[in-house]
Formats: structure tokens, sequence, C-alpha cells
């Protein structure tokens, strides 16, 4: 929720964490890059997108005369938990990229937009690329590609898929919820650091990565969700070879114990916590999941409702 106010000041809010607070300073603006600041994704987003200057020196009252008035800027998360990796933030932060633009009468193309949101990501310090937020702007599932360079230039195709694939995708698909948080900051630099360092097997493992999305594709545009699951699974282990943090002995534990349930595995995000995404084996239903769960983890590993939106 976006809104212009008569007085001359900034005003955050976040429904869900149940905060709110009133700036009337740049310098108050300006400190936006511990990620635990319930409004650092607030400040930051006035930044990237030029509401208020990245430089000290100025006066915000004046720069709010300017722009007609204060703003009011309220964020709220339904029924996703924070840490989720689940691209929440990105997201989020795509939705307050495109309201300011909208209030302030910018036309931007998806590009742009995901380009502002990598900037807030930036300021905030928790890293990140541009995956999360065309996964949200964009509808369907779809293959991204960018090339090298400063400024990413985005190719989207959509996948297509057949009604059946799509039909059977949803039932054999699942979300485990693991109970745990985590902050994908130092798993992100732990990577991109291995990168710039031009380690032999981080390098393997991108490499490996990139070819085994296309085969993904490949896989569900012939309907072969059994060989889907089998890549998902190299995929995972590309992930913990390329930084084991992206796992714990939690989320190997949940694997283990429905390991006979499961075709395929992967986890939401950079790792390290959150939700694990699993693709069930012929035959196995949902419910018996979440019976093997409960069995194994009463208190806080639960079945997560999903749904796709082809």
């Amino acid at each position: 929720t976006l809104r212009k106010l008569a007085a001359l000041q900034v005003e955050f809010a976040s429904t869900d964490a149940g905060t709110f607070g009133v700036f009337h300073s740049l310098q108050q603006l300006h400190d936006c890059h511990n990620p635990f600041d319930p409004f650092a994704l607030h400040k930051a987003s006035l930044q990237a997108c030029g509401i208020i200057p990245s430089e000290s020196g100025a006066d915000l009252q004046e720069i709010l005369r300017r722009l007609g008035g204060g703003l009011y800027l309220n964020t709220q998360v339904d029924n996703v938990p924070r840490g989720s990796g689940l691209g929440t933030s990105s997201i989020l932060a795509c939705a307050c990229a495109k309201a300011l633009a909208g209030m302030f009468g910018e036309t931007l193309s998806d590009a742009e937009i995901c380009r502002r949101v990598l900037a807030i990501e930036q300021l905030m310090s928790t890293g990140g690329g541009w995956q999360d937020q065309l996964g949200g702007l964009l509808p369907g599932i779809k293959m991204i590609r960018s090339k090298p360079g400063w400024k990413q230039e985005f190719q989207i195709e959509n996948v297509l898929i057949s009604t059946a694939t799509q039909q059977e995708l949803q039932q054999r698909f699942a979300l485990i919820s693991t109970g745990q948080r985590r902050l994908a900051r130092n798993l992100l630099r732990e990577v991109t650091g291995k990168y710039i360092a031009s380690e032999p097997e981080a390098l393997r493992c991108l490499q490996q990565i990139q070819q085994l999305a296309v085969l993904m594709r490949k896989a569900l545009e012939q309907g072969d969700l059994d060989l889907f699951a089998s890549l998902l699974n190299q995929h995972w282990d590309c992930s913990k070879s390329l930084d084991a943090g992206c796992s714990n002995t939690c989320i190997e534990h949940i694997f283990l114990v429905c390991e006979d349930l499961l075709a395929g595995r992967f986890i939401a995000g950079a790792g390290g916590g959150g939700f694990l995404q699993v693709i069930l084996k012929k035959g196995v239903s949902k419910n018996q999941l979440r019976k093997r769960l409960q069995t194994f983890f009463p208190d806080n590993v639960v079945l997560w409702d999903s749904d796709f939106v082809f």
C-alpha cells in the first residue's frame, strides 16, 4: 500500500510484522543495510527507485515538498513465513518498485523493474539475483537466460507442457516447511567468492547446473516427470558440492526418512532452511507424505499447501 501524506514525513508499516515507524531525515532513511531491520526493504526501495537521493546533505522535507507531500508505504505478506527461501523479499521489493513507479507516472519494462529490485537487494546487503522477481512478475513455468554484463538482458521463454503433465505435476509436487528460517546472504557470498576465485569445482558445478536447467525444460515438455525428478536430484547434489552450507542435519534427516516416497528432492532458494521441494514417486499420495512427516517431526515440519499457476 502506497499513498501520499499531507505531513512532510515518511511513514513505514509492515502489517504482518506488526511494526510502524515515522522518519523525518535522510540519515534515517539511508540506514537500510541491516536485513533484520523491519523497514530495510522500504528504505532501500525509496533509494533504488530514485525517490530519495543516496547521498547525504539534502533536506528530506524539501524533497517531499517537491513531490507533493509525504509518503506512506505499508507491506504485508500473507501465509508465507520470513526466511522461507520462496523469494518473498524479492517479490515484495518488486511490488514496492512497481507501486512507486505507478505513483510517479513511470512506465517501466519488466526488465527495468527487475534491475531495480536487484539494486534494492544490494542496498539491503542481502545479495540475490534476478530470478525471484522475474518469477513473480511473469506467469507460468519459464526458461530465463541472461548474458554476462553489468546491465542484464533477459531472454524469457514459456515452457509449454501438456494438460496431462500439468495435472501430474500438481499431484506429485509437494512443498515441505522445515520450520527453519535462513538468510541467504552468507550462502550467496560463499558461492560468489568461489566463482570469482575461479575454483575448478565451483565452475564445474555452475556449468552443470546450467546444463541441467535445459534438460529439465525438455523433460517437462516431453511429460517425463521421472526424468525431471532425476535431474532435480542431480541439481541438489551440485548445489551441495558448490556449498555444503545449503543443507544441514535437519534437511538431510527429512529427506532420509521420506526417501522411499520421493523421486526427486531439492530446496527452495539458496538453501540452509526454509522450504523443501519434492517430486513424489508415482502412486504416492501427499497424504502419505504428510503422515510420514507427522510421525517423525510432530512439531515443526509440515506439508504446505501449494498450487501451480500455469
